[in-house]
This record gives C-alpha cells, structure tokens and sequence, in this order.
C-alpha cells in the first residue's frame, strides 16, 4: 500500500490495518492457539484512534507520547544489532567482491557504484534471519519483565 507522497496518513494506516494486517494476525492466531494479540504503536499523527482500529482479537495500544526511545523494544537493542550484522554482510560483500574474477580488483568507489537497493534488501532479510533470538527476549524482557 502507498500513496504518491510515500507519507503515511489516517486513512490508509486504517486500510492496511484492516485489509493486511488483521487478517495475518488471525491467520497466525488460528496457527499459535493464542486467543488475542497486541499491537503496540506510537503516537504518529498519521494513526487512527483507538475505535478506528478495534476489532475482537487484536488491541491496540498506544505508548505515551516522548516516550517512544524508551518504552520501543527494537530501540532497546535490536536495531544496533541488525545495524552491526548488516555492516558485516556489506564490509564481507566488498572485501570477498573480486574473489570470482581475480582480476577485477574492486575500489570501494566502484563497489558503491555497483551496489544495488536490491543487494542492501538482500543483505538485511539475511541480517535478520541471523538474528539470535535472545536478542529479542532481551529487549522486550527490558520493556515488561512480567511477560
């Protein structure tokens, strides 16, 4: 879903809330057995309100506002993780780049140049695969050690 400005807005947040995302949560709901799920979301002005947004198996909750640094679970830990395993994955790209061709020797510039959106895609789903998953326990364990 998108708009031509590529900015987010009430209407279409409310269109991929109904039309996306509440029918993958229950399609995950029927998988897992858990009954409900949560939806957890900052203040963007872009968000519709809490009404908008109901339906019987998800709530919505929203995080007080100036709050989200600190209460946002992959703010606590887990985009630095990603971030170092994405550098990885690119300063191997650069370093291993000419092994194939001994004789292209790849300058860092022409390695820039030849990078694609699609290689970076590449290398943040692989990124993420790799994730561990106490990285993730972690910084939700930070968040509400209840859970």
């Amino acid at each position: 879903m998108h708009q031509e400005s590529a900015w987010m807005n009430s209407s279409l947040f409310s269109e991929w809330f109904h039309d996306c995302f509440v029918p993958e949560v229950k399609k995950n709901l029927k998988k897992l057995k858990p009954k409900k799920a949560i939806l957890l979301m900052d203040n963007a002005p872009a968000h519709p309100d809490v009404e908008t947004l109901k339906t019987e198996n998800i709530t919505c909750i929203f995080m007080p506002p100036n709050r989200t640094a600190i209460l946002q679970p992959m703010d606590q830990g887990v985009i630095e993780s990603m971030k170092r395993r994405y550098r990885k994955q690119l300063l191997s790209k650069l370093l291993f780049e000419g092994d194939e061709d001994e004789e292209a020797v790849c300058s860092t510039v022409q390695f820039g140049k030849a990078l694609t959106l699609k290689d970076c895609v590449y290398m943040i789903n692989e990124a993420w695969e790799f994730m561990p998953e106490h990285t993730l326990k972690q910084s939700w364990r930070k968040l509400a050690p209840y859970l």
